[in-house]
């Protein structure tokens, strides 16, 4: 028995999962459940709206706005207030952006649910409250795990529940896992109060007992003032966001409208991209540490493009579900890469400002992509968001090669 509880001890160690890492695992557990059915069927959703390609990439244009701008605002706001009031408010901003889609019976209501949704700074992303209270949740020796922990488990269960999330709404329509997206969000909340331990107190003016203030213009100022030896990775890092915008913000759209792809079937090819993204993750993690960061920036570039070529001559469900692994695969070398050279490259007191300002500069300048992707879609065809996209992704891995110079 000793020996059992001694072996079980060791793999919470190994995996870091104590304190509030174990309260937010199963937070992630759950939650994925819902948003993994959400992300084959979101498109879809919007399109039965009577929304046009240009429509659903403008919202989602929206929604990515607002997020990244508001993200740069929801970290300052957390470290003044603590975590928890603000990912709680996340939470309720989400939920309140689904009961916008439960009320819509066309398309332009969703405009507020995108507004909602950016504000709450968590779509597709962690929010920035909740990110740092995983790190301060452990040791800096144990941040690396407790995320790709978390990240782990998530996407695996995400995997799992996007079929799942196909068959529900071909079954009982889409409405069923917006209510699950609702449910999971105020469950989320309710931990958050009662099980997770504040890592931050409530800052305040010594003379005036209120919370610091700081002038909003200089905080937007900063967003843009760019470390002079990073220019170049800057520079690949937003044509990259850029160009996949294009192609990648409407995929599933596009294989409604031209191929007629089911939501189940888009469940499925998202299960197999989650799956490839989950496998492939620890071992690249393990190659760009051996061997570098910048070769794995361009190794990206080079499956993304290989990628795209293969959507633009496939037409059928089997050609786009063997692609699904090289587009996991592009995802797992490019996230944690762009992560580990910019912090390898900035000071450690300033290297959370640096990934505020790298994050803000993506959304910010890459948010028309998805509108421009669907403009190029109704007026040219499949194939023209998808040749933007090659000629991005060729731009960037253009722009690494010259421009980006990593110390060994």
């Amino acid at each position: 028995m000793r020996d059992d509880d001694s072996l079980f001890r060791k793999f919470q160690r190994a995996l870091a999962l104590k304190g509030n890492i174990r309260i937010l695992l199963i937070d992630s557990i759950v939650g994925s459940i819902f948003y993994g059915m959400l992300d084959p069927i979101w498109q879809p959703f919007v399109l039965s709206l009577g929304a046009s390609m240009a429509v659903l990439g403008g919202i989602r244009a929206i929604l990515s706005l607002i997020g990244s701008v508001s993200s740069f605002f929801w970290g300052r706001c957390s470290d003044n207030m603590g975590r928890k009031p603000l990912i709680i408010l996340s939470n309720f901003l989400r939920a309140s952006a689904f009961t916008v889609c439960l009320a819509a019976h066309t398309w332009h209501l969703l405009i507020l649910y995108a507004v909602l949704m950016g504000l709450s700074a968590s779509y597709m992303q962690d929010n920035p409250a909740r990110a740092s209270l995983i790190a301060e949740s452990v040791k800096r020796g144990e941040r690396g795990t407790a995320y790709s922990v978390l990240m782990a488990f998530s996407t695996a269960v995400s995997a799992i529940a996007a079929p799942i999330g196909g068959i529900l709404a071909m079954s009982y329509g889409f409405y069923i896992i917006f209510y699950g997206c609702i449910a999971v969000d105020l469950c989320s909340s309710l931990l958050v109060w009662l099980f997770i331990r504040e890592t931050v107190k409530r800052r305040a003016n010594k003379q005036t007992g209120s919370l610091p203030q700081k002038s909003w213009i200089n905080s937007i100022y900063e967003i843009f003032r760019l470390e002079s030896h990073l220019k170049g990775f800057y520079a690949g890092v937003i044509m990259d966001s850029l160009s996949w915008g294009i192609a990648g913000g409407i995929f599933y759209g596009m294989l409604v409208k031209v191929h007629g792809f089911s939501e189940y079937q888009l469940g499925l090819l998202s299960t197999i991209m989650l799956f490839s993204w989950s496998i492939s993750q620890i071992p690249i993690g393990k190659l760009m540490d051996k061997y570098g960061r910048k070769p794995f920036l361009l190794a990206s570039e080079v499956i993304g493009i290989i990628t795209l070529i293969g959507w633009l001559f496939s037409d059928n469900f089997l050609y786009f579900a063997i692609l699904q692994f090289p587009y996991g695969l592009l995802i797992s070398t490019w996230v944690p890469t762009v992560s580990a050279f910019l912090a390898d490259n900035v000071p450690k007191e300033s290297r959370a400002e640096a990934m505020g300002r790298l994050q803000a500069l993506r959304g910010i300048i890459s948010f028309p992509s998805p509108y421009i992707g669907g403009m190029l879609f109704d007026s040219f065809g499949f194939s023209a968001p998808i040749i933007a996209n090659m000629v991005g992704a060729s731009l960037a891995f253009l722009i690494i090669l010259l421009f980006v110079k990593e110390e060994k």
